[in-house]
């Protein structure tokens, strides 16, 4: 199936956001639309939540609430410094609360497994962008580096995945925790830039399709799986007292 294309009132905004910030430091947002990254119309349908008195995509939805708190940053108040943290932080909270909110009523939709991805891509990457660009209007540190803190930062926006499209450095998950000597990172291999994922499937998540979610390497996600149902056979050949097979789960 062809991918949905972008609602012409919605989309047609694709420039970009220059945002003041405190020390006469600068936030550029760059904004672009991308339709590859959709998923099929059919996909992209079961996302569909109720935003301004009518039914729109998900990523549509929260592309208008990221719009209104890069919008609500705009009109902050930069001269003073701590009340402009103050402000800059309420903002990104009230905009991630009523995104969250739209992501938990696309969940409550009829979905297959595919769509249920495209959610959580979306869901996840809205708050990572709103979380990174307040860092970056903030001045922190969140590109690593021995240098002075920049004055402008530029991030980069595909509203067709929900948000930042690409970034250099990746802290890692909760998940990521430490090694068998309990100190040594466990730290996964990421990617700097989300992937457009097969569409011919309609209903079947894929190793990239999940990787894509978090920005972790395909191989990864597929390393994971196989550790986790090597343990899952050694558990159920413990408590069986025998073999198991999981194939035996699919005629279940």
């Amino acid at each position: 199936m062809n991918p949905e294309p972008p609602n012409p009132q919605t989309a047609k905004f694709n420039g970009d956001f220059s945002l003041p910030g405190p020390a006469k430091a600068e936030l550029q947002v760059r904004c672009h639309f991308t339709d590859l990254m959709l998923q099929s119309r059919e996909i992209e349908d079961q996302t569909r939540v109720d935003y301004l008195q009518r039914q729109v995509p998900l990523w549509e939805a929260l592309k208008s609430v990221t719009e209104t708190c890069f919008s609500l940053w705009s009109q902050a108040n930069g001269s003073k410094r701590d009340k402009f943290i103050r402000d800059a932080l309420a903002i990104k909270e009230r905009c991630a609360k009523e995104g969250q909110a739209l992501v938990l009523a696309a969940l409550k939709n009829p979905l297959q497994a595919k769509a249920i991805a495209r959610v959580l891509l979306l869901g996840h990457n809205f708050l990572r962008t709103l979380d990174i660009c307040l860092q970056a209007l903030l001045r922190y540190p969140s590109q690593k580096s021995v240098a002075r803190k920049p004055l402008r930062t530029e991030v980069v926006i595909d509203w067709a995945v929900g948000g930042i499209r690409d970034w250099v450095v990746h802290y890692p998950y909760s998940f990521e925790k430490a090694g068998n000597d309990g100190r040594t990172p466990q730290r996964m291999a990421h990617v700097n830039r989300h992937y457009s994922t097969d569409r011919s499937v309609r209903s079947q998540i894929s190793h990239k399709q999940i990787a894509n979610i978090f920005m972790l390497r395909e191989t990864t996600v597929a390393d994971l799986e196989h550790r986790g149902l090597a343990k899952l056979r050694a558990a159920f050949k413990s408590a069986q007292g025998g073999d198991f097979d999981l194939s035996e789960l699919t005629n279940l």
